[in-house]
């Protein structure tokens, strides 16, 4: 199955892409307090951000699930200081190439658990804020950060790259599934 996701995974922009085991995978208490920090302005006003996204402990219950995994990443190198400016606008489009990822896979690999990098963009305004529940639970995506998980500590653990040098912007995605 692992070959399959792969090939599939070749029709996308990624820069790199690396099968993992998902026992590497560490959940901290300190990656998810950066979340409450709301750098991205997005903590408390999404579902699938803290606090309305799950606790630590459901997420190493939901990765404990899995047997395989495939760290991925997309990367933008900026030419110059102005550039910066479209960080917003590249974070999206990593998004919206994920959540076409994630809506292949679960066709072709059920019970597959995507986790993407920032807010869940799918709706322009989440549920959370009208007070209603998610209008898509089966196609909304924590990210890895969310879910507490130590993306640096992982990809030091993989050999996945994390940095690319100056001027440069990786974002992460992760792919979960079960084989055998």
């Amino acid at each position: 199955m692992t070959e399959e996701i792969l090939k599939m995974m070749a029709d996308y922009d990624f820069a790199e892409v690396l099968p993992i085991d998902p026992a590497m995978i560490h959940i901290t208490e300190e990656v998810r307090a950066a979340c409450a920090k709301n750098d991205c302005g997005s903590y408390g006003k999404n579902y699938m951000c803290p606090p309305s996204v799950g606790s630590l402990e459901h997420y190493r219950q939901v990765i404990s699930a899995f047997n395989r995994g495939i760290l991925f990443s997309q990367v933008h190198i900026f030419s110059d200081r102005k550039e910066y400016r479209r960080y917003n606008e590249i974070a999206l489009g990593f998004k919206k190439m994920t959540e076409k990822l994630h809506r292949a896979l679960v066709k072709a690999v059920p019970g597959a658990k995507v986790f993407s990098a920032g807010y869940c963009s799918i709706c322009k305004v989440c549920g959370i804020l009208e007070d209603v529940p998610c209008r898509f639970p089966e196609e909304a995506m924590p990210s890895l950060e969310a879910a507490g998980i130590d993306v640096v500590q992982l990809t030091k653990d993989t050999g996945f790259t994390y940095n690319h040098g100056p001027k440069s912007m990786t974002i992460i995605g992760l792919v979960l599934y079960r084989e055998g």
